[in-house]
């Protein structure tokens, strides 16, 4: 864009060069407003750029704003998924409180059509959770999500997908 306006000045420019030996008057005439039309281009390119890198600020501010509100849920998440002071002793035990911890979970963060929608599915759902918690092994997976369950506030009642997977992370590896 740049080279064209360059261009453009460069050829109107000889334009009033050769003019100048008819009419010196008309030739500063021509030459007055083509540096018009020039500073005009370049105020307009400015302000482009101007626009272009304000919308640019804006997209990065939200960008971190994005970032801080993930880096946020994650450390309340972490927060959440810590072992309770007493562990269960077997496995199985601690799988069924999972499941009912699950259950309570959902009942307390939920109401109206979502809350019937988990009571219907309830069955299906909590054999899944007690079959996941088992598939883990560890006592301590168990014992962090049942914690972080009965803890969570309602701010968090989107997150128990991320509180499972966080527990598994945290105490499920040897």
């Amino acid at each position: 864009m740049k080279i064209k306006s360059l261009f453009a000045v460069v050829l109107l420019s000889s334009y009033g060069v050769v003019a100048v030996g008819c009419n010196t008057a008309e030739a500063d005439a021509k030459r007055a407003a083509i540096a018009a039309a020039v500073a005009k281009k370049a105020e307009e390119e400015k302000a482009l750029g101007e626009q272009l890198a304000a919308r640019k600020a804006a997209r990065e501010a939200e960008k971190k704003k994005e970032e801080e509100a993930k880096a946020a849920y994650a450390v309340k998440v972490d927060g959440l998924c810590v072992l309770p002071e007493k562990l269960p002793k077997k496995l199985a035990k601690a799988c069924d409180a999972v499941a009912d911890a699950n259950d309570k979970f959902m009942t307390r963060m939920y109401t109206g059509a979502a809350l019937e929608k988990w009571e219907k599915a309830k069955q299906t759902q909590l054999g899944m959770t007690k079959a996941q918690c088992t598939k883990t092994g560890k006592v301590e997976v168990a014992a962090c999500q049942m914690n972080a369950m009965n803890a969570a506030q309602e701010d968090m009642k989107k997150a128990l997908p991320d509180i499972m997977r966080r527990c598994i992370e945290k105490f499920g590896s040897a």
